[in-house]
């Protein structure tokens, strides 16, 4: 069944928790689709992992680059296009592509890759052709006492003693890196703030997201506490650097109880925060 993950809060992300069309549908969004669109003439789509390692996409192209888990970009080869009357079938026996809108005769086609994921979220991205010069992968480590102090500052902890969790996402090499940071307040601990960090190499902050938690965490969800660890609140599945972007890209699982979605995240070079999350709402497609 799908993780009930989620970033950023109920009240923050129900703006982009929508059924429908993701392009340009989210100003956040705009930094992250406009660097897309200069570098290759494309912005990413949902694409789908089948289990034979087939990936379901819509659109055709010759070939198509995958944006995924993998430490490499990996690209699959166009294999056949469905025919329209097939595509409804099709979503009910793979259980993918479950917004796409099955009464506007809908395109979907399968390309061959090599790509297997070890992750009930089958979601990955793509684009026509690869983003020049991208690469990918990460390894967590523990936010150091110097960074955590500049870290904690911001975050206003109401004392010493409040629970708190904290990782670090960066690749050796890469003159930036990530920190996440979660508040727990109350009898049960649960997430009350959060916050995303970018770091330079002398480990000073750059830019920073922070939220408060408002309302409930996601629809028919508990909200993350303590015991269940930070990646209940920041599920990172990638990290992308690539010459467009000035500081690395995440990819983030998103998922709530009711619709599978993975999210892309970054700095622009003015510090903005800049988010596109990528929805698909499937109570109704298992």
């Amino acid at each position: 069944m799908l993780r009930i993950l989620t970033i950023f809060g109920a009240a923050f992300l129900a703006s982009f928790f929508v059924r429908g069309p993701q392009r340009g549908s989210n100003p956040e969004a705009e930094y992250i689709d406009a660097q897309f669109q200069a570098a290759i003439g494309d912005v990413p789509a949902l694409a789908w992992v089948l289990p034979d390692r087939s990936i379901a996409a819509q659109n055709r192209s010759p070939v198509i680059a995958i944006y995924s888990r993998a430490e490499t970009l990996e690209e699959a080869r166009f294999r056949v296009s469905l025919a329209p009357e097939t595509i409804p079938s099709f979503v009910r026996e793979h259980h993918v592509a479950c917004d796409v809108p099955l009464e506007q005769q809908p395109a979907l086609s399968l390309y061959d890759s090599s790509l297997k994921l070890d992750n009930p979220n089958p979601q990955v991205l793509s684009t026509s052709k690869a983003l020049p010069g991208i690469k990918a992968g990460f390894r967590r480590a523990v936010l150091s006492e110097e960074a955590g102090r500049e870290v904690w500052a911001k975050m206003q902890p109401e004392s010493s003693q409040q629970p708190r969790s904290s990782q670090v996402i960066q690749r050796e090499g890469v003159p930036y890196f990530y920190s996440f940071a979660v508040l727990y307040g109350g009898s049960q601990k649960e997430v009350s703030r959060f916050g995303l960090f970018l770091h330079g190499q002398d480990q000073r902050i750059i830019a920073a997201e922070i939220q408060d938690l408002r309302g409930e965490w996601c629809a028919d969800c508990s909200t993350p506490t303590f015991e269940d660890g930070i990646d209940r609140v920041y599920a990172v599945e990638n990290m992308f650097t690539a010459p467009q972007f000035p500081y690395p890209v995440l990819m983030l699982d998103t998922s709530t109880f009711e619709g599978r979605a993975i999210a892309l995240a970054t700095f622009s070079p003015q510090g903005r925060y800049s988010r596109h999350n990528f929805y698909e709402y499937v109570i109704g497609c298992f």
